[in-house]
């Protein structure tokens, strides 16, 4: 596991003020407060760039901590979870909005380069109303990151972490991550011959809370090379997502003239044949993870 993963010990001065209930609930106290200071690590360069990388990673900590907070939902209660969940959720939607305008710039910016004449000219129009929107976005970000709710989310975080929990329910990390993995397999299963995007998208979702909670459940060689197939896997269906992303955007913005018109025939039918790779891709290495997924959690079964 990278470094970003890695669950470490939880400070001694937050470990006067919460007394120890267990080793699930410092499991997943350890990995909130990681994930709290890697989106605090990551404010400075996001308030003050426009810096794609760590808007990414900055994305990826609210992300682990919404998950992190509905494996911990037992302990802490639903009122506090859920509460603090649907900010992150509001946090994450503004984040994400300006990384999937970062990715599609990045995108189009490349695949532009090979067009030449009365097309290069309606794909540089089409730069100049990309640069515009995500200024906006990443606008909205540093609004956020400056204004009273985003204080009130870290605030709220802080004293979450840093009480005792509310109660004391049994919670076995291990079965909770052999029931996230169960799910994932329940959505491939009911998959139609020709999954839409949205299946897709629900099966990627799924397969992020299992891998979530496998990396803290641990459990030796079986779980890690599950983790690392699970990776590969979503990877897959996240490039899948990023060309939906892409088309659904050339389509919003690219106006009917002729020249723009051939532009957006040219870029989204390059998205689709993506799409189309990464869905056979998917297909192919599903068996692989499904075979170590039961490998993984079968004493959990």
């Amino acid at each position: 596991m990278g470094p970003d993963l890695a669950i470490r010990a939880i400070p001694w001065y937050r470990l006067q003020r919460m007394p120890p209930t267990g080793p699930e609930l410092e499991a997943i106290l350890g990995a909130l407060h990681v994930q709290l200071d890697a989106m605090h690590a990551r404010e400075p360069a996001v308030r003050g760039s426009q810096e794609p990388e760590e808007l990414r990673r900055m994305r990826v900590a609210v992300r682990r901590l919404r998950a992190f907070l509905r494996m911990g939902r037992p302990m802490f209660g639903p009122k506090a979870v859920d509460g603090l969940r649907r900010e992150l959720d509001w946090l994450g939607t503004i984040l994400g909005r300006a990384r999937d305008l970062d990715m599609v710039m990045a995108s189009v910016t490349a695949e532009l380069e090979a067009v030449e004449g009365a097309t290069r000219r309606a794909g540089r129009a089409l730069l100049r109303r990309l640069e515009a929107d995500r200024g906006r976005a990443w606008e909205l970000v540093h609004a956020a990151l400056d204004g009273p709710r985003y204080a009130r989310l870290t605030l709220r975080l802080k004293t979450l972490l840093g009480r005792a929990p509310r109660r004391h329910a049994e919670l076995s990390l291990v079965e909770t991550a052999a029931g996230e993995w169960k799910k994932v397999r329940r959505a491939v299963k009911r998959l139609p011959g020709h999954p839409s995007t949205a299946d897709l998208h629900q099966v990627r979702i799924r397969l992020k809370r299992a891998r979530y909670a496998a990396e803290l459940a641990g459990g030796g060689r079986r779980v890690d090379k599950f983790i690392e197939q699970a990776k590969a896997v979503q990877d897959i269906l996240g490039e899948h997502q990023d060309a939906v992303v892409i088309e659904e955007y050339l389509h919003d913005v690219i106006d009917s003239r002729e020249a723009a018109h051939a532009l957006e025939h040219q870029l989204v039918g390059r998205q689709r044949k993506r799409r189309k790779k990464t869905r056979a891709a998917f297909l192919h290495e599903w068996p692989r993870l499904a075979r170590r997924g039961r490998k993984a959690w079968a004493s959990a079964a």
